[in-house]
């Protein structure tokens, strides 16, 4: 009767702690990763009565089997469910890392300071170190860095800082491509203009520094053909980095085809600099032995040459380069000519001869004397008749009763303009003949003006006679004279620095209305031929080409951060499109060589690979490091050391540092999820109805027990 107390207390035990089992898996159904256990029982040692005895022939008895008693049960074994997964979770978060485990069990390895311990828990975060870390404990996760290369090493796992002072940042990238792309329309007006089509094309050093480069496209002739000129580059604040004199718009985009472009709104004279032209032009002549050179467009002199013949007008584009040589004069008195010299240009400074358009037409005949010598330079012959016509033809002159009446004052600047003294009395009248091109006293009579002693009377018929000699000597305050770049730049002329090779045309004026114009070299330039049949793109520079290149490597002011920056053109079409131009620059060409600033860190994932990448500002993305997996031959072997942890032990098998990649067998791991508790509630309440009526049969034993045992005391009595 002992023996059925004692194996019911027995039965009791191994019950409750099967309901200590069950109690923990209800009381960690919502702890993340948890993986639950179940028990099982064995029996205990038997009491052997009698042995089993085998069969008899001589006697002819039988075996007998053995008599034993049962002395109760005893608690054999937990088991955790370890490879069963948890359901899903989504949380959204980056650092919230499920393991979807396909063939085998895997764990993320983590540091406590002393060792390296297991997990399936994935809540992580990252720490004011930079470490990701067990949100839980603040344990470090381990992986797999990245080597010099931007590739994961697989040697000894070591904690992830994914956030370290190198990882905040990305490398800047140089430029290194471009594409010049859109239409250009003959109609459009500025790229008709001295100031081209304007187009930028932003860049970046290999220090991530932004800087502009600024193009002029310009048309140059119907039969499609553009002028591209470099007009200047500047930093982020605005200013130009070639007022150096190391190196030039030329240098860096010399084609040797282009114009002198306009680029005079881009620079303001700064206060107080007005008067530094004029001292900058006298040190030039003084520089040059009392030379200067006076320049003159060829559309200039068109005008005042030969404002109505166009029989023989000069090309549009050539520049008049008239250099002057005078002895300064004595004792306060003018400048004496000695010596002149008249040649003409194109843009890229190269002579033009102009011979076959020296002469003129019948009406307007002027003279080109090119070369050396004192007669150097351009006459023309005016007449009174052809001034005349030239007031008529402007609406100068106005009409009554189909004459064509002078007032006092025209008459008077004939008079001044061809040297006739003679007496003119203002009550009278002039009127022209435009048939005749000839000047008449209205009425066709001579006043009756007895004219001032000394004097004859203005006679308009001598007047209609007369001419003088106009010559470009008259006309040297309205030339320009070059300016270099360093001149202006040294003195603080400009509130902002031209570049190195720009040129400023400074035009002296008359009575001091002076004026400036800035333009690009006009070797900077390359000729953008375009096919006059589907308006495609020919060539740039010359035959073949397509591309060229802004070859910032001979910007040489202290380290060059620049690379040479190739740029395609062969997308940029000339054709007609509503008089609206939209070519345009921009850095990069199918995705290559755009360059990039330097990039802060604004965003971390993880792939199922387990690769942490950073994202930057500056539309980087870099790989900062890989999460390592552990596996085990017998995962349900660990320890588990609470904290959701778990310890390899003599039956899991050993860590061997490196760990896998998670991928390895197809497994993945999931951001944005957490995996949650295995536990199966309905089981759990199943296996304690059965727990808790093992506990209650056990318990009536031992009360039945104690009755019987109460009756043979009883016997006694």
């Amino acid at each position: 009767m002992m023996r059925a107390l004692y194996s019911s207390v027995s039965g009791l035990k191994t019950h409750q702690t099967k309901m200590d089992v069950i109690g923990n898996n209800i009381a960690n159904v919502n702890t993340v990763g948890f993986k639950s256990s179940r028990t099982t029982f064995s029996t205990m040692m038997y009491q052997n009565m009698s042995f089993a005895s085998g069969a008899n022939a001589q006697t002819g008895r039988g075996g007998v089997n053995a008599k034993q008693i049962g002395l109760g049960t005893t608690f054999a074994s937990t088991a955790i469910d370890i490879d069963t997964g948890g359901a899903s979770e989504s949380t959204g978060k980056a650092f919230d890392l499920k393991l979807s485990d396909k063939n085998s069990t895997s764990f993320y390895i983590v540091n406590t300071g002393t060792e390296n311990v297991f997990t399936r828990a994935g809540a992580f975060y990252v720490d004011g170190a930079g470490n990701l870390c067990m949100e839980s404990t603040g344990y470090q996760v381990m992986g797999w860095q990245v080597d010099a290369n931007g590739n994961i090493r697989k040697d000894t796992v070591s904690p992830l800082r994914i956030m370290s002072a190198e990882n905040q940042t990305s490398n800047p990238e140089y430029t290194t491509r471009a594409v010049c792309s859109g239409i250009l329309d003959d109609n459009t007006s500025n790229v008709n203009s001295d100031q081209g089509y304007a187009m930028n094309l932003n860049f970046y050093d290999n220090l991530g520094y932004s800087y502009t480069a600024k193009f002029a496209a310009q048309k140059m002739s119907e039969d499609g053909q553009y002028s591209i000129n470099l007009t200047d580059i500047i930093d982020s604040n605005g200013k130009s980095i070639l007022t150096n004199d190391t190196v030039g718009l030329a240098q860096l985009w010399g084609g040797g085809q282009g114009t002198n472009v306009d680029i005079t709104n881009s620079y303001k004279v700064a206060d107080g600099m007005g008067n530094a032209f004029g001292a900058i032009v006298s040190q030039i002549r003084t520089d040059n032995n009392n030379q200067l050179v006076y320049n003159f467009k060829s559309e200039y002199l068109n005008e005042i040459l030969s404002p109505n013949d166009k029989s023989k007008k000069l090309p549009d584009g050539l520049i008049a380069r008239y250099t002057i040589t005078t002895t300064p004069g004595q004792n306060g008195a003018a400048d004496t000519q000695t010596a002149a010299k008249l040649e003409f240009v194109d843009s890229s400074g190269a002579v033009v001869d102009v011979s076959q358009y020296s002469g003129g037409g019948n009406s307007d005949p002027w003279t080109i004397t090119t070369g050396d010598g004192a007669t150097s330079g351009i006459v023309k012959t005016i007449t009174v008749a052809q001034t005349l016509k030239d007031m008529y033809n402007s609406g100068q002159i106005s009409q009554t009763d189909g004459q064509y009446v002078l007032t006092a004052s025209q008459v008077k600047k004939l008079m001044t303009d061809f040297n006739d003294t003679s007496y003119y009395p203002e009550t009278a009248s002039v009127v022209y003949n435009a048939t005749t091109g000839q000047l008449e006293w209205l009425g066709g009579q001579a006043p009756t003006v007895t004219p001032p002693t000394g004097q004859t009377l203005f006679n308009p018929a001598t007047l209609s006679g007369m001419n003088r000699t106009d010559s470009l000597m008259n006309y040297l305050n309205q030339g320009f004279i070059e300016i270099p770049a360093n001149s202006v730049n040294s003195m603080g002329v400009f509130t902002t620095d031209v570049p190195s090779d720009a040129i400023i045309r400074y035009v002296p004026g008359d009575r001091g209305a002076w004026s400036y114009t800035v333009v690009t070299p006009g070797t900077d330039g390359y000729m953008a031929q375009f096919s006059t049949a589907d308006g495609s793109l020919t060539y740039i520079g010359s035959d073949g080409n397509k591309t060229q290149t802004l070859r910032l490597s001979n910007y040489q002011i202290n380290d060059n951060p620049f690379s040479d920056i190739e740029i395609d053109f062969s997308t940029l079409k000339n054709l007609s499109n509503g008089a609206s131009s939209t070519a345009a620059m921009a850095p990069g060409n199918a995705g290559e060589g755009e360059g990039k600033e330097v990039g802060a860190l604004i965003g971390l994932s993880v792939n199922q690979s387990g690769m942490i990448y950073g994202s930057y500002s500056n539309g980087n993305t870099t790989l900062l490091g890989q999460i390592a997996v552990a596996r085990f031959a017998n995962a349900s072997g660990l320890e588990s050391i609470g904290e959701n942890c778990y310890r390899t032990t003599m039956n899991s098998g050993q860590f061997d540092g490196i760990g896998v990649e998670m991928d390895s067998d197809g497994s993945t791991i999931d951001s944005g999820t957490l995996e949650m508790s295995n536990v199966d509630l309905a089981t759990e309440f199943t296996m304690m109805i059965t727990t808790q009526r093992g506990y209650q049969a056990n318990s009536r034993v031992i009360s039945t027990s104690d009755s019987i045992l109460e009756e043979l005391v009883n016997l006694k009595r």
